[in-house]
């Protein structure tokens, strides 16, 4: 008898955990949290001939009989594996995006730190075993990285002084709970602060000579929305797209604008209520407030259903990825994880700018925009959906996610709260529409710098000018951009998908359809891509996938 989907999906969970053991972590697997895993030039190609290895078994299999969840899985897990393989074939992460380095030798520390599966004492072994992993991995960005663009270069430097930031500021504080191992701690946190130096002024220097371009072209790009996301449309077409999203909301701002004050225009009106917010010792506290509002309204409303012993913490965004994330973000529970505890990122005010900066950074905060970005994040967004997802019994889909599904559900989710009543404010409902705006113009800049028709500055300068981002965080936003193509655009993409998954659903329901058994259904078949969800709801054949 031969291999078996769920037997293959398990070489596949059995392959991330040792190759990455920093994912293993966030997915709930400990056996390997001492460790960072590989990442010499061997290694990488070891890792890359495993997905090659995983992709032909996987198309050898036979479904006769499976049914449509056994084909959904398996073009779940071939998308997720034939990404995987692009990556290094094509788009050559590994040589030319020193971040992710960085990222996985900062993010397996940060993880042992924020996520309390278990006592401090076990965390912290592991997690000097990790510290002291941090030279090697940080070693492979001279064995690995060449014809690095300026831009990736760049960010990378950002993110390694961002490491020495948090080896000489978060460890210190963990090591005096753990009095047996602060010594050791502390000794580690330095050499490791070292080489995060030594990284940090490596990047700086590859930054200024650099004159490779980041953009990955146009066929690239479309490989990615065809083969990853399973979309039906390229990105000339998805440009299109952007730009009449773009042109539609400006039209309903301006005309809600009017309403708030006739005689200023919208930019004005916009100007006036970034003005309005928290001071920055408040900022993280208003923004749970308004995420515990928008969770009872949620359960108040019957909207989706809240699983059992979730919950959801408000913390600092770590110091190593502020630098790209200027508002906040979401950290969720791993699939495996008994605990169902998620993390929203809120990045504070940076200490070290000048009041005046400290000010634009802060009108990125408006109170009006806050509860939008509030329910985003939490509920009924990211971690509401995320949370259910990690319930799904299709194995596959507890180890996959799609961002278009993600990112999708949270901006429908924005909308969707609009809709029942949420917003008690005008001007909230102007803040979510200026954030709807700001998603719809990422797909103008991710395809204009994705194909190369856009630089990094004129990216900046089209968010300030169109979406009224302040200069600090529209560099932070546009500077992700460029390392993450289609990411950026799956916001709309997705709102766009869930909308017209939901019409075709309440209309086949007619007089029966229910809000909360729709969205219930919806997230109960994990974070699919838009097509295989309509597969699994009946819409679309699946003939097209087998």
């Amino acid at each position: 008898m031969g291999e078996t989907l769920n037997q293959l999906a398990d070489r596949y969970l059995n392959m991330m955990v040792e190759d990455y053991p920093g994912f293993a972590t966030f997915l709930g697997i400990h056996e390997h949290d001492a460790e960072l895993g590989k990442f010499t030039p061997d290694a990488m190609e070891a890792k890359y001939q495993r997905q090659q290895g995983l992709l032909k078994d996987l198309d050898a299999i036979e479904l006769t009989g499976e049914g449509t969840d056994a084909a959904i899985d398996r073009a779940v897990l071939r998308a997720t594996l034939k990404r995987g393989i692009f990556e290094h074939e094509v788009l050559r992460t590994h040589e030319r995006m020193p971040g992710s380095y960085i990222g996985a030798a900062l993010g397996g520390c940060n993880s042992l730190i924020v996520k309390e599966f278990a006592p401090i004492e076990e965390r912290a072994v592991s997690l000097l075993g990790r510290m002291r992993g941090v030279p090697d991995v940080l070693s492979a960005i001279g064995q690995n990285c060449c014809d690095v663009p300026e831009v990736f270069a760049t960010v990378g430097s950002q993110m390694a002084a961002g490491g020495v930031a948090f080896m000489n500021s978060v460890v210190p504080a963990v090591a005096e709970s753990v009095p047996d191992l602060k010594a050791d701690l502390l000794a580690a946190a330095d050499k490791a602060a070292a080489a995060f130096n030594e990284a940090a002024s490596l990047l700086a220097a590859m930054a200024e000579c650099a004159t490779e371009p980041f953009a990955i072209g146009q066929d690239s790009y479309d490989w990615l929305l065809r083969e990853s996301h399973l979309l039906d449309f390229d990105g000339r077409e998805l440009a299109d797209m952007g730009r009449e999203m773009v042109a539609d909301t400006k039209q309903q701002i301006s005309d809600l604008a009017r309403e708030i004050d006739p005689d200023a225009s919208w930019h004005e009106v916009m100007e006036e209520l970034k003005a309005d917010h928290p001071s920055k010792d408040g900022l993280k506290e208003r923004y749970l407030s308004e995420m515990m509002r928008a969770r009872d309204f949620v359960i108040e409303k019957e909207l989706v259903t809240v699983p059992d012993g979730e919950k959801l913490d408000v913390i600092d965004t770590p110091v190593y990825i502020r630098a790209i994330i200027p508002y906040a973000a979401y950290m969720p529970p791993g699939p495996f994880e008994e605990r169902q505890h998620g993390l929203f990122y809120v990045t504070p005010v940076d200490e070290h700018l000048s009041p005046d900066e400290q000010e634009l950074q802060l009108r990125g905060h408006s109170i009006h925009t806050i509860p939008v970005v509030a329910l985003h994040e939490g509920y009924p967004g990211h971690h509401l959906q995320l949370v259910r997802a990690n319930a799904c019994e299709r194995r596959i889909r507890r180890l996959t996610w799609n961002t278009v599904f993600v990112e999708g559900w949270a901006l429908y989710c924005e909308e969707m709260m609009k809709d029942v009543g949420f917003y008690r404010d005008p001007r909230t409902r102007l803040g979510q529409l200026k954030e709807t705006l700001w998603r719809a113009a990422r797909i103008l800049v991710d395809t204009g710098l994705q194909t190369g028709e856009m630089s990094v500055e004129e990216g900046i300068e089209f968010m300030m000018t169109e979406v009224a981002l302040e200069r600090v965080n529209a560099t932070a936003e546009v500077k992700r951009y460029a390392g993450h193509p289609t990411q950026p655009s799956s916001y709309m993409i997705g709102k766009r998908a869930i909308m017209s998954i939901r019409e075709k659903y309440e209309t086949a329901a007619a007089d029966s359809f229910n809000l909360r058994e729709f969205h219930d259904t919806l997230l109960d078949l994990g974070s699919l891509q838009p097509k295989l969800v309509e597969i699994a709801l009946g819409m679309r054949s699946v003939d097209e996938i087998r």
